[in-house]
């Protein structure tokens, strides 16, 4: 919710730029397309009544607009802005005053005193806006005594700063401060909403922020009560003592000195969610915590691998492990058969001796095949029990009926697998008895049996098939795996987007660089060792000493690792930085664990010191933004800080300040925006806010003004 007191709807005076005019009809829709909630029209030495109004019906109520007007102040020959603001309720009233004062007078004529600016507007109760250092033409510091000296609310005397430094530096030094922006195009409006301050707090109306600028305790307290609280009773300390405090669903800040408990408070509040079954764990900032979170060593590296695209031929390297030579008939059993046939009647008798082999060197194949459609369908019917989707875009019936057909056919593929598998059985039952036979009537007669087969195709087919096996695990073997890219964070604007990227490859001989790990407790050389003899496999399928490289393949020392090609996969894990290697420094890691810590979507963070390592601007553009981002989304935010630049410039609607003294160890809680803290032990006992934050704190004076730039506050 951004607020701006300062913004020009008419080209008045001549040097005001043409785009400075907005029909009512643009004027809304630009606004209200920016998170800008409150506005104030102030141009210069004229209120169009009929403007505003148009306006405010257009905005239809969505943002606030406030009447004003920005006066040219003459004091001792001085020419000046000032700003003057009133409630919406006095509009008219506003109007009428401005007319008689500006009767007969031009926009560039017009020129008002600082008494006369006093006697005609203090009785509207307005905010006073000074264009003050910077801000040309600005108002001298005399000027704006002199104007404090006149009777008016002097906590509604603001000084405007050009951007958001100069006002912490003003308010820093003990003036009140904010900012507008001044618009001079309509067009880039939405460019300046940017650099516009931020509300806090909700503000309800004009009188309501007036009441917060004076740090009325009622109305910061309504404004507070607002935001989802609750309280949480928690014992972080080893002895009993008690410490409740109340917890906002935005920021809550944990200051004081060392040593007095600010991280045991983070872990009893983290404990204490975790027992509701909340997410919640004390996030403590350290740069060898970046590389365990993106798993540098790849200590899990395989939940990282896709293989979708890559076979890993598991069955394939089986086969060849085992692979034995198929025998080619020989010559000689043809000329033992015929020399020894018919010399015994019995022998010629047995036909059976001479039965074909039924078998084929694929006679299970088929069997398979229906077993594995078989577990296929099986899986779909589940699949149809539990799928929520399904369920969501079918009836009953419809579902009764796919899982029954389904189950039909599922019943058919069993029969059917059950009819394959006994002839496969019976086939082999046969061939089996057969060679018995041949073998029983050889022993008795000396005849021998008709061989069954050359054996050329079993051989062949098998000389093949493990040159095929060898062929497709050296082509999975050579193809590319995609590299796995993660977004670590930003090193800030002028280094960019820290990478985590993952290069995989299969070990395929050439690999030698030590960059790259095995993902399997195995040797290298025992993985180039496989490749080079399945290549030799490969090449020598047709080859009288194949055998032989089987042999070396099942001689390698880890070979009983190498079950499929995973078991080959090397990676390289590394952080990149514009597709370079790049190794980020302590303070760099501390900054992107952060970063990922607040990047994750949680209900509630506890920060222990998240400032260490980092660097100011970074605290300021980049971690800031994010924890405030938090507190928007309603998130709770717990943070113990030594920093100012945290401490104060995310506007805590809670602070709780930890202490020793005298008395011993004390817990106060409380707020910028009523600037008190409150003892828990002992509610008589309170501080000031910013004098305890400003000894306490590091970070400078100049932190601690921040907070005034949204409310004016000192």
């Amino acid at each position: 919710m951004k607020i701006d007191i300062h913004v020009h709807t008419r080209k008045t005076k001549q040097g005001d730029a043409p785009t400075r005019e907005v029909s009512a009809e643009k004027f809304s829709k630009i606004v209200q397309s920016t998170d800008v909630k409150i506005i104030a029209i102030t141009n210069h030495n004229v209120f169009d009544l009929e403007q505003f109004n148009q306006m405010e019906e257009g905005l239809d109520g969505a943002v606030q607009i406030w009447p004003g007007i920005e006066l040219d102040v003459v004091d001792e020959e001085k020419r000046s802005h000032l700003i003057v603001i009133v409630s919406p309720k006095k509009k008219v009233e506003f109007s009428g005053i401005i007319n008689d004062l500006t009767k007969g007078k031009s926009a560039d004529e017009f020129t008002i005193s600082l008494e006369q600016t006093v006697e005609f507007f203090e009785n509207l109760e307005p905010l006073y806006v000074a264009h003050y250092l910077g801000k040309k033409p600005d108002m001298s510091e005399e000027s704006i005594e002199k104007l404090l000296s006149l009777g008016v609310n002097t906590k509604r005397v603001i000084k405007e700063a050009t951007n958001s430094i100069s006002a912490g530096i003003f308010i820093s030094h003990g003036h009140t401060s904010i900012y507008g922006s001044d618009i001079q195009d309509w067009d880039k409006y939405t460019e300046e909403v940017v650099k516009l301050p931020e509300l806090r707090l909700s503000v309800d109306s004009f009188e309501h922020f007036c009441l917060l600028l004076e740090k009325d305790v009622p109305a910061i307290d309504t404004a507070i009560e607002r935001k989802h609280s609750e309280v949480l009773t928690l014992q972080p300390f080893e002895d009993e003592t008690k410490v409740k405090i109340r917890a906002f669903n935005d920021i809550n800040i944990i200051f004081g000195p060392k040593g007095t408990g600010k991280t045991k408070i983070l872990e009893a509040i983290a404990k204490q969610y975790s027992n509701r079954g909340i997410k919640a764990s004390v996030f403590e900032s350290a740069p060898d915590k970046l590389a365990d979170r993106f798993d540098i060593k790849g200590k899990n590296i395989e939940e990282s691998v896709n293989l979708q695209v890559i076979d890993t031929c598991l069955d394939e390297i089986i086969r060849i492990r085992k692979a034995k030579e198929s025998d080619i008939t020989s010559l000689y059993k043809y000329r033992e058969f015929f020399n020894s046939e018919n010399k015994n009647k019995n022998a010629k008798k047995m036909k059976i001796k001479d039965l074909p082999k039924l078998l084929s060197e694929n006679s299970d194949s088929k069997f398979n095949e229906y077993i594995k459609a078989h577990s296929q369908v099986q899986d779909m019917v589940s699949f149809l029990k539990t799928n929520s989707p399904v369920d969501e875009v079918t009836t009953d019936e419809e579902r009764k009926s796919l899982i029954s057909n389904l189950n039909s056919l599922s019943s058919k593929l069993k029969s059917g697998s059950w009819e394959l598998f006994s002839e496969w059985k019976s086939a082999k039952l046969t061939d089996s008895a057969s060679q018995c036979f041949r073998n029983e009537v050889t022993r008795k007669t000396g005849e021998r049996s008709k061989p069954s087969d050359t054996g050329f195709k079993t051989f062949a087919t098998n000389r093949l098939n493990i040159g095929r096996d060898a062929e497709k695990i050296i082509e999975n073997i050579n193809k590319s795996i995609q590299d796995k890219v993660e977004n670590v964070g930003v090193l800030g604007p002028d280094k960019g987007l820290l990478k985590c990227a993952t290069s995989f490859q299969f070990q395929n001989g050439n690999i030698h660089e030590s960059k790259y790990l095995s993902m399997r407790s195995m040797r290298k050389q025992d993985q180039k060792e496989f490749v080079r003899v399945m290549r030799s496999i490969n090449d020598k399928a047709t080859s009288d000493d194949l055998f032989d490289s089987v042999t070396e393949l099942n001689a390698i020392v880890d070979i009983d690792k190498i079950s499929s090609l995973s078991d080959l996969l090397l990676f390289w894990r590394r952080f990149t930085l514009s597709g370079e290697d790049y190794s980020p420094s302590n303070g760099e890691c501390s900054m992107l664990n952060l970063h990922s810590e607040l990047a994750e979507d949680k209900e509630i963070y506890l920060l222990d010191e998240p400032e260490r390592s980092l660097g100011n601007e970074y605290i300021n553009d980049v971690i800031i933004p994010l924890i405030n981002d938090k507190a928007i989304q309603g998130k709770m935010v717990f943070i113990s800080t030594h920093d100012a630049n945290v401490a104060v410039r995310t506007l805590p609607y809670n602070s709780i300040y930890r202490c020793h003294d005298k008395d011993g160890y004390a817990t106060y809680t409380g707020n910028p925006f009523s600037n008190s803290l409150i003892c828990l032990e002992n509610t008589e006992k309170t501080l000031d806010w910013k004098k305890i934050s400003m000894k306490t704190l590091e970070g400078g004076q100049d932190a601690f003004g921040e907070r005034g730039k949204i409310y004016g506050n000192n």
